[in-house]
């Protein structure tokens, strides 16, 4: 059953809503998503290499290849899947996963050192990201480097892997905390003297503005604008999504992200993010089958044991719970008028996660009282739901917590004698 659209906002044919979702119709104005936004957009999911980085994980072998299964199942373009010269742990995984000869490109990380890279050959792996920081102070004061040195020694790693026959990402971290001159040049000189196979620009502590972020994307393509850039962010201030919309605008190719945001501190931007959101709110595919997010989300969870909260976006367990009787009731009426996202985005079956729980509780109306008689095939006066609703709401505020289903059914059967 299709609404009926109103004579001052049409809701059918829009590419807003459908039998599923119901979002922004300010998302698809023209000026909104920029002139240089992709149709599509590629994911490099890091959940195996920097989501490992969440400090006391580690992946076992056989965990890292059912990560690694599950990842090209989900349907994102590469998986970033560690470092092979870490251990040979590492090693043969990613030798399973590329002998697997999966959809998803197996793409090992490297620093700029040519026996990183020649590891990642051993592996038997045709892609590689090849790391260096660009801040000038972390080169100087850490690592000894200059910036003349610096591009010298991404060049020769790079130029170094694709004499081994591998396709090879430059990955620049740090690179936020770099003036936008110094970081142009240190990016264009590696583009020009090693063209890289794409470039990716690495917000490494979350610290520029989704505003920063689309100047200095703007400013990467007008410099380097035949090679594919890609984007990687951390969350330190909540900002990740938003920079990931901003470098969409922008004209970036891929964004990197893991599973459940799982990455060193706050973790980087968290790939079921990024695949709902690009698609639900700006009509952009990644790639990712969408109703597989659920599972892939509480496989990554049950291995690495790190909960995912509840309110988290996209997974989290109680985002489709409804308590209130207002919402309860708005939801009624309008999946009766042919609206199914009523009071949620989107379903959470679009995304793996089940259905609309209505919860009961202190909040709740007589709607959510009807709903859950209806469900267990118990009619009621308006009396006695009048009643039934004050009982519930009591025990609600006494428990601090919504009832579960026993506990309403005994306060149905007490009050029914």
């Amino acid at each position: 059953m299709k609404p009926k659209d109103l004579d001052y906002m049409k809701l059918n044919g829009t590419p807003y809503f459908d039998e599923s979702r119901w979002v922004s119709p300010l998302n698809y104005e023209r000026d909104i998503q920029g002139e240089n936004a992709k149709d599509s957009i590629y994911i490099h999911d890091v959940t195996l290499r920097d989501g490992e980085q969440t400090c006391g994980l580690t992946w076992s072998e056989d965990q890292r290849v059912r990560i690694g299964v599950a990842l090209n199942d989900l349907g994102v373009k590469s998986i970033e899947v560690g470092m092979p010269i870490v251990s040979d742990e590492n090693k043969r995984a990613i030798r399973r996963l590329v002998d697997m000869d999966l959809d998803s490109e197996i793409v090992p990380f490297a620093r700029s050192l040519k026996k990183d890279i020649d590891e990642s050959v051993d592996c038997g792996a045709t892609r590689v990201v090849v790391e260096h920081a660009v801040n000038p102070y972390d080169n100087e004061l850490v690592y000894g480097v200059s910036p003349e040195k610096l591009i010298d020694r991404v060049v020769s790693a790079i130029l170094y892997a694709k004499e081994q026959g591998m396709k090879p990402t430059f990955m620049g971290w740090d690179a936020t905390r770099s003036t936008p001159d110094y970081v142009l040049k240190v990016f264009t000189e590696v583009a020009k003297q090693a063209k890289p196979e794409s470039i990716v620009f690495v917000d490494s502590f979350g610290v520029a503005s989704p505003f920063a972020i689309e100047f200095i994307f703007t400013e990467l393509r007008k410099a380097i604008p035949d090679i594919p850039l890609e984007f990687h962010v951390h969350n330190e201030f909540g900002l990740a999504m938003g920079s990931v919309f901003a470098a969409v605008r922008a004209g970036v190719s891929g964004i990197h992200s893991s599973i459940n945001g799982l990455g060193e501190r706050t973790g980087n931007v968290a790939t079921e993010e990024v695949a709902a959101g690009l698609k639900l709110l700006m009509g952009i595919d990644t790639g990712v089958d969408l109703r597989k997010i659920g599972y892939t989300s509480r496989l990554v969870e049950d291995i690495s044991k790190i909960p995912v909260a509840n309110n988290k976006p996209v997974v989290g367990k109680r985002l489709f719970w409804v308590e209130s009787g207002i919402v309860v009731d708005a939801i009624d009426k309008l999946n009766a008028a042919g609206i199914n996202a009523a009071m949620t985005p989107y379903l959470p079956s679009l995304v793996g996660m089940g259905e609309i729980d209505v919860k009961l509780g202190a909040f709740s109306g007589q709607a959510s009282i009807k709903y859950w008689l209806k469900r267990l095939g118990i009619q009621a006066t308006e009396d006695q739901l009048e009643e039934l609703t004050e009982i519930v709401r009591k025990e609600g505020r006494i428990r601090n917590t919504v009832l579960e289903l026993d506990e309403f059914k005994r306060i149905v059967g007490d009050y029914m004698k």
